[in-house]
């Protein structure tokens, strides 16, 4: 199933990552703003949807964080309109475990709209929300260098749930800012994306 592949997935992630905990590097940030532009491939579908993603999250207390996200996007297929918006809010623990490795869970609120339209097409609407659950690793094998990887749960009330592995790489050209790619892969959905990080906490 996707949930256990996904979690093999992460235990390979942690054990390929365990030597870099030798070394020391600068502390990871939960007070970051990011923007990136994002693609999701539908199986089934022959167009890419495709777009933006802003991210924040805000160090409220020693290892606890809040966290938001909003992705717009949108797709063009047979003369009709698709837009998709999603929104994610919720709150986190990072362990650290290591001078440069952190665990971390999740738990938040999201909410998905698509909105159709197009000539000769009435075009609808579909509002969904629920739940999100979270846990992932964010390590700094060196100075510059950050790698993330995390398995996220969704239930949605109407749409049923879905559970994706995703994996990061940062590279902080300054110490408060990093040029990132990243994937999000799901069971009929893949998402890649590239941006930058404005890491401004510690």
């Amino acid at each position: 199933t996707i949930m256990r592949k996904s979690n093999l997935a992460l235990i390979a992630a942690i054990v390929a990552l365990s030597p870099v905990a030798a070394t020391q590097a600068e502390g990871i940030s939960y007070t970051y703003a990011d923007l990136g532009y994002v693609v999701t491939d539908i199986d089934g579908v022959s167009e890419d949807f495709d777009g933006f993603v802003l991210r924040g999250s805000i160090e409220i207390a020693n290892n606890w964080f809040v966290y938001g996200r909003y992705l717009d996007q949108s797709l063009s297929q047979f003369g009709v309109d698709f837009d998709l918006q999603q929104f994610s809010i919720g709150g986190g623990y990072a362990w650290s475990f290591a001078p440069n490795m952190d665990l971390y869970g999740k738990v938040g609120y999201t909410q998905a709209e698509l909105d159709t339209s197009g000539q000769g097409f009435g075009g609808f609407d579909i509002d969904d929300d629920g739940y999100e659950l979270g846990v992932g690793l964010r390590a700094r094998p060196m100075e510059a260098l950050e790698l993330e990887g995390a398995i996220t749960y969704v239930d949605l009330s109407d749409s049923g749930d879905d559970t994706s592995f995703g994996v990061a790489a940062r590279w902080f050209f300054t110490d408060n800012f990093a040029l990132g790619i990243e994937g999000d892969f799901a069971d009929d959905a893949n998402t890649y994306g590239f941006g930058v990080r404005w890491a401004f906490g510690k």
